[in-house]
């Protein structure tokens, strides 16, 4: 493991290699993100079963997240560029038809979007905003027949095919879930990818609705869901949401058009602290290192970014557009990583963890367990933390704690082991099962010791639960010394 924050790195036609796949691994990837907004079903199979290869080959854990569509807005009609002038009008129509992304145009300034009765919606005076809101306009006049509106182009730009379309503070009268949605959910099930992000989540219900998907596929589907922040709906929910997924995704771009885009780092920070501290990972994502698309090295703004994020303890930060199409996939994830790297090293983690409010007056006894775990491990002056656990719980709490101790995670669930690739500081080993404890931590201990985590002579600070493999049963701390069989053992 390189950081202790972690990299999520967007596949596309720039990374969809096995040489670049494998770089990008080397390079510090955590996490794949299979993107369903611009990947089909029959691309993703190929990319899935290469990425399955080259964790396999490189015996290094790898999250796989197939993020999807959602109820997207776009405007179709045309497909090439538009250049659009300031002052000139154009004219948007709904159209719901299936056949919408082959459904052109037959004037330069008309288009449609899928938006259906858009000419209900809106008012004149509304904003309308084009392309993550590059693209600014105002409606001038509703074509109320042929549920068109007119818009005003306020500022000049070049219109991308497909692109997206936002009226803020508009509640979009779109199911949450699209027939394909519901396919490509089916999809991530069925071929056992590790998480599934859900794009424009807006309360509980949308996470719940999923899930009872998830459990129709296969009820013993354990694929994790991350829940996309992109609205306000989704601001104003953000406990529920949060307590009802297993993680979220600050999607900041989404975020800076539907709210004043001063907003955007206050909400940032108060959903990546809520986050980490619930024990659930949080990805800061979008335009992290954007001009690095076209580019070999970032601005310093976008250098500050990445590394504020770490600052207010992040999991995971994200690249999209730079893996997905960039000219420099490899060079971006190195750039991502020196600058994690950098930015940790100048935190005083121990200062962090025992400056909060004392987190072992929990009534939830793994969080206790793991609290008195870093305080013994700190006051013993130890090497690392090895926590053994099925499930991952003991470490994503050992984690939600962000000590700058080193974090190894010992399990026996090979999906377990992949999917504490995305949560912070956390280091998975796959380990095959033991019975009898003494046994496993005889085997961690020489682990460590052969493959360079720890010395002859160094302590190490074990978290279990017994009886092992048993779920919620986080009940032990344990210090044991590499090299020697001795075992000091705390009270509990």
């Amino acid at each position: 493991m390189l950081t202790k924050t972690k990299i999520v790195c967007t596949l596309g036609p720039a990374s969809w290699n096995k040489d670049i796949i494998t770089r990008l691994v080397a390079e510090g990837m955590n996490v794949a993100r299979l993107n369903f907004s611009h990947t089909s079903p029959r691309d993703a199979r190929g990319i899935l079963a290469l990425l399955k290869e080259i964790r396999e080959e490189m015996r290094l854990p790898l999250a796989i997240l197939l993020d999807t569509k959602g109820p997207e807005v776009r405007v179709y009609g045309h497909s090439e560029p538009q250049e659009l002038q300031e002052g000139e009008i154009i004219t948007i129509r709904s159209y719901t038809g299936p056949d919408i992304d082959a459904h052109s145009a037959d004037q330069p300034h008309l288009f449609f979007t899928n938006l259906p009765r858009l000419a209900d919606l809106v008012r004149p005076g509304q904003r309308i905003l084009l392309m993550d809101g590059f693209i600014e306009g105002e409606v001038t006049a509703r074509q109320v027949e042929q549920q068109g509106i007119e818009v005003r182009i306020n500022n000049p730009g070049r219109l991308r095919p497909k692109a997206h379309l936002t009226i803020p503070q508009i509640d979009y009268p779109l199911p949450f879930l699209s027939d394909k949605d519901r396919a490509d959910i089916a999809f991530a099930v069925e071929n056992q990818l590790d998480y599934l992000a859900l794009s424009f989540v807006k309360s509980a219900d949308d996470i719940l609705q999923v899930r009872n998907l998830i459990h129709e596929t296969d009820a013993r589907s354990d694929i994790k869901i991350i829940a996309k922040v992109e609205n306000k709906r989704a601001v104003d929910h953000m406990d529920e949401i949060i307590h009802h997924s297993d993680g979220i995704m600050v999607a900041r771009g989404d975020l800076g058009v539907e709210l004043d885009i001063e907003e955007v780092p206050i909400i940032q920070k108060k959903l990546i602290r809520r986050c980490y501290l619930s024990g659930k990972p949080v990805i800061t994502a979008t335009q992290m290192l954007e001009s690095m698309v076209e580019n070999p090295i970032p601005t310093r703004a976008e250098a500050s970014d990445v590394a504020n994020a770490c600052y207010d303890q992040t999991s995971a930060v994200m690249l999209s557009g730079e893996t997905a199409i960039g000219r420099y996939p490899v060079q971006v994830v190195r750039t991502m990583r020196r600058i994690v790297a950098k930015a940790e090293h100048s935190i005083d983690y121990e200062s962090l963890l025992f400056g909060r409010p004392p987190m072992e007056k929990s009534s939830d006894l793994t969080t206790i367990v793991t609290y008195n775990a870093l305080t013994a491990a700190y006051q013993a002056n130890a090497k690392a933390i090895a926590v053994v656990t099925r499930s991952g719980y003991s470490a994503r709490m050992l984690s939600r704690l962000r000590p700058g101790l080193p974090m190894y995670a010992f399990t026996y669930d090979p999906r377990v082991y992949h999917q504490l690739a995305l949560n912070w500081g956390i280091q998975p080993f796959y380990l095959d099962k033991a019975e009898v404890f003494e046994e496993l931590t005889q085997r961690v201990k020489v682990y460590c010791e052969e493959n360079g985590l720890a010395r002859a002579g160094d302590l190490i600070v074990f978290v279990a639960g017994l009886p092992l493999g048993k779920r919620g049963t986080t009940n032990m701390i344990r210090i044991e010394t590499i090299g020697n069989p001795n075992i000091r053992q705390l009270p509990q």
